[in-house]
């Protein structure tokens, strides 16, 4: 009579090897020509940030500004894409070194990603109108070129479920994994196998999402059980490997594109992960053995932490040292490094 735990160690290879598998048959890195940095002499930069929410913040900094007129002052603005419209931030006053520092949220939490794409800082004299009407001394924007993928990463996916871009809906879902983890390990830590099995369902359907294949009722009890947005872990993944790739292959400047592909790493890390949570969730839902699910239990608290590692660690040390281990930096550092506008000098 073959070994359970034998046994339920070759599940859980098996299904990381064909995951594996299927990565490296469906992963694609388009060919791109070789470019040179953005033109112009880059003196500032502005970075789109979370603070309350995500990307409502704008910190701005910019160095080498040359005192206004009397009269005059320097305004920080934010422009749409068309250059048509914008929104006035606020004003700034150079230092002795002609450097500024500035950070502006957006009162209601709002992305403002979704709406503009170009930072401004102008010379004006008088009341702020709907753009910048004076002489602008430093401007830049984002890529133009890759800009809707970048859109669909960090401000919406118009193809999950409820319309959530893919990074923010990544981590989301990795929280809610390592959690419906932690309360599995706990329930077979006290017998608890009817929890325990309908919590690896709840995991399974997280990851796979309602249009995946496993998307059932794995544990047998008539109903099926998703703690997450019904989009799925992997439906997320797919979307960002799939819109970093877009990036790439379009990006008019080759450090951009680079940061794109760095993005790549995580995203097939937290994919591995989920795949192995996902195969090894379909066992523990349906064991009748306290062995198997008492031992696989730590196993899925440890992938789903390393769900959440490739994501977003926030800053925690033990998810920080899984990444520094694998030489690789999170999914949503390296999206957000798509959002920071070098602002070129403007000559006078």
């Amino acid at each position: 009579m073959p070994d359970k735990r034998s046994s339920s160690g070759r599940v859980r290879l098996g299904g990381v090897f064909i995951f594996l598998g299927l990565i490296a048959t469906l992963l694609w890195i388009p060919n791109r020509p070789q470019l040179g940095e953005a033109a112009g002499s880059a003196a500032g930069e502005a970075s789109f940030t979370d603070n309350a929410a995500g990307l409502d913040r704008l910190v701005v900094s910019a160095t080498g500004l040359k005192a206004a007129g009397l009269g005059q002052v320097h305004r920080v603005w934010l422009v749409t894409d068309d250059g048509v419209s914008g929104r006035y931030l606020g004003d700034v006053v150079p230092d002795a070194s002609g450097a500024v520092a500035f950070t502006w949220d957006q009162p209601a939490g709002e992305n403002l990603l979704a709406v503009y794409s170009q930072v401004t800082i102008s010379i004006e004299s008088g009341a702020a109108g709907a753009k910048p009407g004076g002489t602008i001394v430093r401007t830049g924007k984002l890529d133009p070129a890759s800009l809707a993928q970048v859109r669909r990463m960090l401000s919406r996916w118009p193809d999950s479920r409820y319309g959530v871009a893919t990074v923010p809906g990544l981590r989301r879902l990795a929280d809610i994994a390592r959690y419906q983890a932690w309360v599995l390990r706990e329930a077979a830590v006290h017998d608890d196998w009817d929890t325990a099995r309908r919590k690896a369902e709840q995991l399974v359907n997280l990851v796979e999402g309602h249009r995946g294949q496993f998307y059932a009722d794995h544990n047998g009890d008539g109903r099926i059980e998703d703690p997450g947005d019904g989009t799925g872990f992997l439906p997320y993944c797919w979307a960002a490997l799939t819109q970093a790739q877009f990036v790439y292959a379009t990006a008019t400047d080759e450090a951009y594109a680079l940061n794109a592909l760095a993005m790549q790493s995580p995203v097939t890390f937290a994919m591995l992960s989920a795949g192995f949570v996902r195969d090894t969730g379909r066992v523990v839902a349906r064991s009748t053995d306290p062995e198997t699910i008492r031992d696989l239990a730590g196993h899925l608290v440890t992938a789903t932490h390393y769900m959440l590692a490739a994501t977003d660690p926030k800053g925690d040390a033990d998810l920080l040292a899984i990444l520094a281990d694998r030489q690789m930096t999170s999914t949503t550092a390296q999206a957000q490094a798509l959002v920071r506008v070098a602002l070129m000098e403007v000559a006078r």
